[in-house]
């Protein structure tokens, strides 16, 4: 069985890479650049062709890591797919309520590509999953978590808007990874989609204080009405350039919870709780001068 990865240098990459060659397979992975971790020797590495159809071995697994909107036109050309597993979010379940013009486009645009790519797998006969999974994080790598601890380590404190009690499921990217490896083997889950969501439920401040302890540095949560946590927040993404929604600032104190048990059941698997871990300038100093 061959491995046809999209977007393998995604945060969810080394881990589906290192799953699928502790497992015995291998194949090709199409990407724009290289991930900086080493790729194993059981995958050819190629670039998306501009225009021209792209043949994979017949009966391949086709494993979507880029953003699903990028899949329609992508499995247009692309002949001898058996298996497409791909990652959605879980995002569209509530941004398309969002005060964000641009979230609520965003969150059309990747229902119409979910729908798409149902549409012609079944026109096909190509098995299809969908995975969304919820707040994906792997410390140093994400733009959730790891942008929560930059802010810590940057400035000593977290704005974040009172109360900030909204409920998260934060999940790790490799228990996104064991997910679809999982949905390969599940028949449960062809077909289908699923959110994926960390097996541990938590209040946003609560997220925020373990993140904090995580980094090894003091640092303070500090809470803001809605209206100075704006400010805050602008200000932070004019000096910074950051790319973020003023309307997660509104959302900290909303739940977005989803129910675990339909993907467990179809996919056998397990998520491990939300305990984040970064290196500390500790680690670092130590190991420059061993």
């Amino acid at each position: 069985m061959t491995a046809v990865v999209l977007g393998p240098s995604s945060v969810v990459g080394r881990h589906l890479l290192r799953r699928l060659a502790g497992s015995g397979t291998g194949g090709l992975c199409y990407s724009s650049r290289r991930p900086a971790d080493p790729v194993p020797d059981v995958f050819t590495w190629l670039s998306l062709p501009a225009d021209d159809e792209i043949r994979v071995p017949d009966g391949s697994v086709l494993y979507c890591l880029a953003p699903l909107t990028a899949l329609p036109p992508i499995l247009q050309r692309m002949t001898g797919v058996g298996r497409v597993i791909a990652l959605g979010t879980s995002s569209t379940a509530y941004k398309g309520e969002s005060t964000d013009p641009a979230e609520r486009e965003l969150a059309w645009e990747f229902g119409q590509a979910e729908h798409a790519v149902s549409l012609h797998c079944r026109e096909r006969g190509i098995a299809w999953t969908i995975l969304r999974p919820t707040m994906v994080y792997d410390p140093g790598r994400d733009r959730n978590v790891s942008a929560i601890a930059a802010v810590a380590r940057r400035f000593g404190f977290v704005p974040l808007a009172w109360p900030a009690r909204g409920l998260r499921q934060p999940i790790h990217a490799d228990d996104v990874a064991q997910a679809m490896m999982a949905a390969r083997d599940a028949p449960a889950a062809v077909d289908a989609a699923f959110v994926i969501p960390g097996s541990e439920t938590l209040e946003y401040r609560e997220m925020v204080r373990r993140i904090i302890r995580a980094t090894g540095r003091r640092a303070i949560v500090v809470y803001l009405p809605l209206g100075p946590a704006r400010l805050a927040m602008a200000v932070w993404l004019r000096a910074t350039g950051a790319a973020y929604s003023l309307a997660m600032l509104e959302r900290m104190n909303t739940d977005l919870v989803f129910d675990s048990e339909p993907a467990r059941e179809a996919l056998g698997v397990s998520f491990r709780p939300f305990r984040p871990e970064f290196a500390r300038p500790d680690d670092a100093r130590k190991s420059q001068g061993s």
